[in-house]
């Protein structure tokens, strides 16, 4: 990579903050295991849980606004940094699922600032065709911690389970530090002297307002945002069946299901995202999605197989495999979600761009993972899996169509820019 001074200052800090983010990505992983055993949630409990992270995402709206009409990021990375993230602390006092719950709470709606703020660092300090590999770069330093952070909170844990309030404590400390050191990064970013808001209604309407102004008025961004919508209805559907399957069906302890949910299944975008990053650079982001889907939809079909032996210790080294094909295709994805809003918003502000992609998720998030839970009572964990395959493929294949249209597009105005430039020169020869 060529980089200036000030990407290289800001490659620095994201890199920084990454690793003590790693700690707090790795409570995100094993939070629903840790729920299931130590806490002793119900079906319906998980299912609330895994919904968490979705649903604070419709703050992002909220956040978005505000990004758009303020000059600094610092002063939110440090609230979050404090608010946010150390008041996983109190984890040191909880004696039920519902202690646990209000505290996470708090922790994602703090959460779904970090995005769209984040896009803006990208946006705004580093050039687009560094983008994609550095963010790479960043995501491989929070997996490798994710990973080690896992295996030895997995080991831990089957000696005591009770130490999981400490492991969460730890884990509050290093995301504050990780949040102070984003806010270190200096961002030269455009502010409107107009309040973001200034009467009680506009609180409400102007951020809905806004989002679907960014949807109207940007047609592939609008396309691009509906295949995702049907890929995290997917990916949402399955996530109360996890623990299910991984606890009651499988009879894996902490160590084995942290080893195929938060391990085996970070060693794709260990390796792979920094090429999935500089691969990203290069793409349009509706053919890389398409690929990413495609690749993800692997994953239930192989959870699928594994149905088939269980009782048999085949079962289990499916269930890892398909851990790790998940893995290779969010090498792709993280990088996809987190920052294909920048490709769309062009020379506008990808504050709220981010935020509308945030939003939608949870929106989804309402109520995708109740739906998954009711097909797995209904029908079985069995057609939950089929029904993911189906939709993971259907998003994969409107994602390519997408490509094509906007390829068509740029062709067309390659060529109309190419017949004036020649018209040009008819009139006034110049070389």
């Amino acid at each position: 990579m060529r980089l200036n001074q000030v990407e290289k200052r800001t490659f620095f800090l994201l890199m920084l903050a990454s690793l003590f983010n790693g700690f707090v990505f790795s409570s995100f992983q094993i939070q629903d295991i840790i729920a299931k055993k130590a806490l002793h949630a119900l079906d319906w409990q998980i299912t609330l849980l895994v919904m968490l992270w979705p649903i604070s995402n419709l703050f992002s709206i909220w956040w978005g606004k505000i990004l758009e009409h303020s000059g600094k990021l610092s002063g939110f990375f440090v609230l979050t940094g404090f608010a946010g993230r150390l008041c996983l602390l109190f984890m040191l006092w909880i004696n039920s699922f519902y202690h646990y719950l209000i505290i996470l709470i708090i922790v994602f709606s703090f959460n779904s600032f970090l995005s769209p703020a984040q896009n803006s660092i990208y946006q705004i300090n580093i050039k687009q065709e560094n983008r994609g590999i550095i963010f790479g770069y960043t995501s491989s330093l929070i997996t490798l911690v994710m990973i080690l952070a896992s295996y030895i909170a997995g080991r831990i844990l089957d000696i005591n389970e009770s130490w999981f309030r400490y492991i969460f404590a730890f884990v509050g400390i290093m995301g504050c530090i990780s949040a102070l050191i984003m806010a270190l990064i200096k961002v030269r970013k455009d502010s409107s002297r107009e309040k973001a808001f200034t009467n009680l209604k506009q609180l409400f309407i102007k951020p809905i307002a806004r989002m679907l102004e960014v949807l109207k008025q940007n047609r592939d961004y609008a396309v691009f945002q509906r295949n995702f919508f049907i890929y995290g209805m997917a990916f949402m559907m399955i996530l109360p069946a996890i623990p299910k399957y991984l606890i009651d069906y499988l009879n894996m302890d902490y160590s084995q299901t942290f080893l195929a949910k938060a391990i085996i299944s970070q060693v794709g975008i260990l390796i792979l995202a920094p090429i999935a990053g500089k691969v990203f650079d290069n793409k349009n982001p509706a053919f890389f999605t398409s690929l990413t889907f495609g690749c993800v939809s692997l994953y239930p079909l192989i959870l699928l197989i594994s149905s088939f032996f269980i009782g048999h210790p085949f079962a289990n080294y499916f269930v890892y495999l398909a851990f790790l094909v998940f893995g290779i295709g969010m090498s792709g994805m993280i990088i996809a979600w987190n920052i294909s809003s920048i490709y769309f918003a062009g020379d506008q502000d990808v504050s709220m761009y981010q935020s509308v992609h945030v939003t939608l998720t949870g929106i989804r998030g309402i109520f995708a993972p109740f739906l998954g839970l009711i097909v797995m009572k209904l029908f079985g964990i069995r057609t939950l899996f089929v029904i993911t395959i189906l939709l993971l493929l259907l998003a994969s294949a409107l994602s390519y169509k997408l490509y094509l249209a906007m390829d068509k597009k740029k062709f067309k105005l390659n060529l109309h820019g190419r017949k004036f430039m020649i018209y040009l020169r008819k009139i006034f020869p110049f070389s």
